[in-house]
Protein backbone atom coordinates (compact mmCIF):
# COMPACT_ATOMS: atom_id res chain seq x y z
CA UNK A 1 0.00 0.00 0.00
CA UNK A 2 1.42 3.34 -1.00
CA UNK A 3 -0.43 5.58 1.47
CA UNK A 4 -0.99 5.33 5.21
CA UNK A 5 -4.13 3.84 6.77
CA UNK A 6 -7.03 6.05 7.77
CA UNK A 7 -7.96 6.48 11.43
CA UNK A 8 -10.92 4.12 11.04
CA UNK A 9 -8.81 1.35 9.53
CA UNK A 10 -6.14 1.82 12.23
CA UNK A 11 -8.80 1.35 14.91
CA UNK A 12 -9.98 -1.77 13.11
CA UNK A 13 -6.41 -3.13 13.34
CA UNK A 14 -6.27 -2.31 17.08
CA UNK A 15 -9.59 -4.05 17.70
CA UNK A 16 -8.65 -7.05 15.50
CA UNK A 17 -11.40 -6.42 12.96
CA UNK A 18 -9.21 -5.23 10.05
CA UNK A 19 -8.86 -6.96 6.70
CA UNK A 20 -5.64 -8.66 5.57
CA UNK A 21 -4.41 -5.67 3.54
CA UNK A 22 -4.55 -3.32 6.54
CA UNK A 23 -2.74 -5.83 8.82
CA UNK A 24 -0.07 -6.39 6.16
CA UNK A 25 0.44 -2.64 5.76
CA UNK A 26 0.95 -2.18 9.52
CA UNK A 27 3.69 -4.86 9.55
CA UNK A 28 5.55 -3.06 6.73
CA UNK A 29 4.91 0.65 7.53
CA UNK A 30 6.67 1.87 10.69
CA UNK A 31 4.58 5.09 10.89
CA UNK A 32 1.28 3.17 10.88
CA UNK A 33 2.71 0.57 13.29
CA UNK A 34 3.63 3.36 15.74
CA UNK A 35 0.10 4.82 15.52
CA UNK A 36 -1.45 1.38 16.10
CA UNK A 37 0.80 0.84 19.18
CA UNK A 38 -0.19 4.26 20.59
CA UNK A 39 -3.88 3.56 20.05
CA UNK A 40 -3.56 0.10 21.64
CA UNK A 41 -1.78 1.62 24.65
CA UNK A 42 -4.51 4.27 25.05
CA UNK A 43 -7.21 1.62 24.83
CA UNK A 44 -5.44 -0.52 27.45
CA UNK A 45 -5.18 2.49 29.78
CA UNK A 46 -8.87 3.24 29.37
CA UNK A 47 -9.74 -0.38 30.26
CA UNK A 48 -7.52 -0.30 33.36
CA UNK A 49 -8.84 3.02 34.63
CA UNK A 50 -11.16 2.82 37.59
CA UNK A 51 -14.18 5.01 37.23
CA UNK A 52 -15.72 5.70 40.62
CA UNK A 53 -19.44 5.08 41.10
CA UNK A 54 -21.34 8.38 41.40
CA UNK A 55 -22.60 9.21 44.87
CA UNK A 56 -26.26 8.70 45.82
CA UNK A 57 -26.65 12.50 45.80
CA UNK A 58 -25.70 12.52 42.12
CA UNK A 59 -28.35 9.94 41.25
CA UNK A 60 -31.01 11.83 43.23
CA UNK A 61 -30.13 15.09 41.45
CA UNK A 62 -30.11 13.24 38.13
CA UNK A 63 -33.59 11.82 38.81
CA UNK A 64 -34.95 15.29 39.72
CA UNK A 65 -33.47 16.90 36.60
CA UNK A 66 -34.91 14.22 34.34
CA UNK A 67 -38.31 14.65 36.04
CA UNK A 68 -38.19 18.44 35.55
CA UNK A 69 -37.31 18.09 31.88
CA UNK A 70 -40.11 15.61 31.28
CA UNK A 71 -42.63 17.93 32.92
CA UNK A 72 -41.34 20.99 31.04
CA UNK A 73 -41.36 19.10 27.73
CA UNK A 74 -44.95 18.02 28.38
CA UNK A 75 -45.95 21.63 28.94
CA UNK A 76 -44.11 23.07 25.96
CA UNK A 77 -44.57 20.35 23.38
CA UNK A 78 -48.22 19.39 23.85
CA UNK A 79 -49.13 20.99 20.56
CA UNK A 80 -46.80 18.62 18.70
CA UNK A 81 -49.34 15.93 19.46
CA UNK A 82 -51.81 17.86 17.29
CA UNK A 83 -49.55 17.81 14.24
CA UNK A 84 -50.61 14.29 13.08
CA UNK A 85 -54.26 15.21 13.57
CA UNK A 86 -53.86 18.44 11.62
CA UNK A 87 -52.01 16.60 8.86
CA UNK A 88 -54.80 14.02 8.62
CA UNK A 89 -57.42 16.79 8.48
CA UNK A 90 -55.50 18.56 5.73
CA UNK A 91 -55.24 15.32 3.77
CA UNK A 92 -58.99 14.82 4.07
CA UNK A 93 -59.63 18.34 2.84
CA UNK A 94 -57.56 17.56 -0.24
CA UNK A 95 -58.72 13.98 -0.85
CA UNK A 96 -62.48 14.14 -0.18
CA UNK A 97 -63.31 16.60 -2.98
CA UNK A 98 -61.40 14.43 -5.44
CA UNK A 99 -63.59 11.44 -4.54
CA UNK A 100 -66.59 12.96 -6.28
CA UNK A 101 -67.88 11.27 -9.39
CA UNK A 102 -65.72 12.04 -12.41
CA UNK A 103 -67.02 14.49 -14.95
CA UNK A 104 -68.72 12.75 -17.86
CA UNK A 105 -69.47 14.13 -21.28
CA UNK A 106 -73.15 15.19 -21.57
CA UNK A 107 -74.07 12.75 -24.35
CA UNK A 108 -72.32 9.73 -22.86
CA UNK A 109 -74.93 8.93 -20.21
CA UNK A 110 -78.38 7.48 -20.67
CA UNK A 111 -81.11 10.10 -20.37
CA UNK A 112 -81.96 10.89 -16.78
CA UNK A 113 -85.57 10.34 -15.90
CA UNK A 114 -86.93 12.58 -13.15
CA UNK A 115 -87.94 10.71 -9.99
CA UNK A 116 -91.65 11.55 -10.43
CA UNK A 117 -91.75 9.75 -13.79
CA UNK A 118 -90.27 6.38 -12.90
CA UNK A 119 -92.63 4.20 -14.88
CA UNK A 120 -92.69 0.50 -15.78
CA UNK A 121 -91.75 -0.72 -19.28
CA UNK A 122 -94.14 0.33 -22.05
CA UNK A 123 -95.64 -3.15 -22.50
CA UNK A 124 -96.70 -3.17 -18.82
CA UNK A 125 -97.56 0.51 -18.55
CA UNK A 126 -101.24 1.43 -18.80
CA UNK A 127 -100.13 5.05 -19.18
CA UNK A 128 -98.84 4.25 -22.65
CA UNK A 129 -102.36 4.09 -23.98
CA UNK A 130 -103.17 7.39 -22.27
CA UNK A 131 -100.15 9.09 -23.84
CA UNK A 132 -101.08 7.73 -27.24
CA UNK A 133 -104.62 9.02 -26.79
CA UNK A 134 -103.31 12.43 -25.68
CA UNK A 135 -101.00 12.62 -28.65
CA UNK A 136 -103.86 11.79 -31.01
CA UNK A 137 -106.22 14.35 -29.44
CA UNK A 138 -103.70 17.20 -28.92
CA UNK A 139 -101.91 18.37 -32.10
CA UNK A 140 -99.19 20.15 -30.05
CA UNK A 141 -97.83 16.84 -28.80
CA UNK A 142 -95.73 14.79 -31.17
CA UNK A 143 -96.83 11.19 -31.61
CA UNK A 144 -94.74 8.73 -29.58
CA UNK A 145 -92.37 6.42 -31.40
CA UNK A 146 -93.20 2.74 -31.18
CA UNK A 147 -90.88 0.33 -29.36
CA UNK A 148 -89.80 2.77 -26.68
CA UNK A 149 -91.01 2.85 -23.09
CA UNK A 150 -92.74 5.78 -21.48
CA UNK A 151 -89.79 6.32 -19.18
CA UNK A 152 -87.47 6.64 -22.20
CA UNK A 153 -89.84 9.03 -23.95
CA UNK A 154 -90.22 11.17 -20.83
CA UNK A 155 -86.47 11.14 -20.35
CA UNK A 156 -86.03 12.62 -23.82
CA UNK A 157 -88.28 15.59 -23.03
CA UNK A 158 -86.77 18.98 -22.35
CA UNK A 159 -87.80 20.89 -19.24
CA UNK A 160 -90.25 22.99 -21.25
CA UNK A 161 -91.77 19.89 -22.84
CA UNK A 162 -92.09 18.22 -19.41
CA UNK A 163 -93.91 21.27 -18.06
CA UNK A 164 -96.19 21.39 -21.11
CA UNK A 165 -97.04 17.69 -20.68
CA UNK A 166 -97.74 18.19 -16.99
CA UNK A 167 -100.06 21.11 -17.75
CA UNK A 168 -101.86 19.14 -20.49
CA UNK A 169 -102.36 16.15 -18.18
CA UNK A 170 -103.69 18.36 -15.38
CA UNK A 171 -106.06 20.05 -17.82
CA UNK A 172 -107.35 16.68 -19.10
CA UNK A 173 -107.80 15.44 -15.51
CA UNK A 174 -109.83 18.53 -14.56
CA UNK A 175 -112.01 18.12 -17.62
CA UNK A 176 -112.56 14.45 -16.73
CA UNK A 177 -111.16 13.14 -20.00
CA UNK A 178 -108.66 10.85 -18.28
Amino acid sequence: MAKHLSEERLLDVVEGAADGDARAHVTVCSACRRRVDEAALGLALAHEAEVPEPTPLYWEAFRRQVGRRLVSEDRTSWWWRLVPLLAAAAALVVIVPSLRAPAVAPGSLAPVVPAWSALPPSEEDPGWVVLQGLAASDPELAPPREGRGVAELLGDLSEEESLALTDALRKKLKEGEL
